[in-house]
């Protein structure tokens, strides 16, 4: 003799317009699953009409589903065993052979616009959606980009005082409400990089490699146009796709895009050439602006060139930040225009000292 299993088992209950989880009892009656939920309302769903989407045959919860939206969600697995004696069933649906033909195209003609959907579609929509993301969002994703890739414990204790006057004498020239914040890191990798929302990393080695406040102010120039034309951003958004640009768009409840800090390395921000050419240019124009000498970025390139043909390092400014022939003649035709006055930054001793902002670790 059959034992009989028990009718009555706990479940979760989703309504499929909020994610909210509901505490349900499911009840197994003669031709129907009932379902009571926490707040009193009950809920009729014949077995008919439901499907089994998942049995617990990997360990999985048991999924049930019920019309276009709803789904209950069943620990124990002895709920479809339960089910089975009520003579409900997974449901197989039938495949008419004789339409495969039709079938296989079918399958191919989706796989062709999906790849060039992928390939195209969601870089072009990724980067549109750029253009109007909130700057909150931007922000967001810039804090997730840099505690990604400049973790706290591995930052500068000391920095900001001594070099922010260079800082701010650039901020004021941008004529730009975008505010930007310089975070130092304790590493000898030549570097610097912006991230959304006007952060801007910089690591102890560009700042070993910078003989003159000029050259670094140069660094900063050039990263701040990235973070204003949104080249950061943008380089972020051709990298993902899908679910993570929802992510992107979407802060989660952390305030952290789980999504897509998940997947970011240094890789995923480098720009095109054409915004680096950019980046260079309209650098140039701040550094005038600023009455800061526009030939220490120059000089910081040329030096970087040598330095990563010397050293055959991929962690270096120029690996993230290719400085062509075509692009340090453009810059050097662009510093030769300006006729604009500029005002040393520092003496040599006091950058000598700004430098070292890492010797208090």
């Amino acid at each position: 003799m059959i034992r009989p299993l028990e009718s009555t088992f706990e479940a979760v209950y989703y309504d499929g317009q909020v994610a909210i989880r509901r505490a349900a009892m499911a009840e197994l009656a003669p031709a129907e699953l009932k379902i009571s939920l926490a707040d009193g309302a009950t809920l009729i769903w014949p077995y008919a009409t439901m499907r089994i989407a998942a049995d617990g045959s990997y360990g999985e919860p048991v999924r049930i589903e019920y019309g276009l939206t709803e789904a209950l969600v069943i620990e124990s697995h002895s709920f479809v065993d339960a089910l089975h004696q009520h003579g409900v069933t997974r449901k197989a649906l039938p495949l008419d052979v004789r339409r495969w033909p039709a079938v296989l195209l079918c399958c191919i003609a989706i796989a062709v616009i999906a790849s060039v959907f992928y390939t195209w579609g969601v870089r072009i929509v990724s980067e549109q959606a750029v253009r109007f993301m909130p700057a909150g969002v931007e922000r967001r994703l810039g804090q997730a980009v840099v505690a990604t890739l400049a973790p706290i414990p591995g930052r500068c204790a000391d920095s900001n005082h001594r070099l922010q006057p260079i800082v701010d004498r650039l901020q004021s020239a941008t004529g730009s409400k975008q505010r930007f914040e310089v975070i130092y890191v304790n590493q000898g990798i030549v570097n610097a990089f912006a991230a959304p929302g006007g952060f801007i990393v910089v690591y102890r080695g560009l700042l070993d490699q910078a003989n003159t406040p000029e050259e670094f102010a140069g660094v900063l120039a050039h990263e701040m146009q990235h973070v204003l034309h949104k080249h950061s951003a943008r380089a972020l958004a051709r990298e993902f796709s899908g679910r993570a640009l929802l992510s992107f768009m979407a802060v989660d409840s952390s305030g952290t895009p789980s999504a897509i800090q998940a997947g970011i390395r240094l890789a995923n921000l480098k720009y095109q050439r054409s915004d680096e050419a950019e980046a260079d240019l309209t650098g140039a124009a701040l550094l005038a602006r600023a009455h800061v000498d526009a030939r220490g970025f120059l000089t910081f390139l040329r030096r970087m060139q040598v330095y990563s043909a010397s050293s055959g390092s991929a962690w270096n400014y120029i690996s993230t930040h290719p400085a062509t022939d075509d692009r340090v003649d453009a810059l050097v035709t662009e510093i030769n225009k300006s006729k604009q006055s500029t005002t040393p930054l520092m003496t040599a001793e006091e950058w000598a000292s700004a430098r070292e902002v890492c010797s208090g670790n």
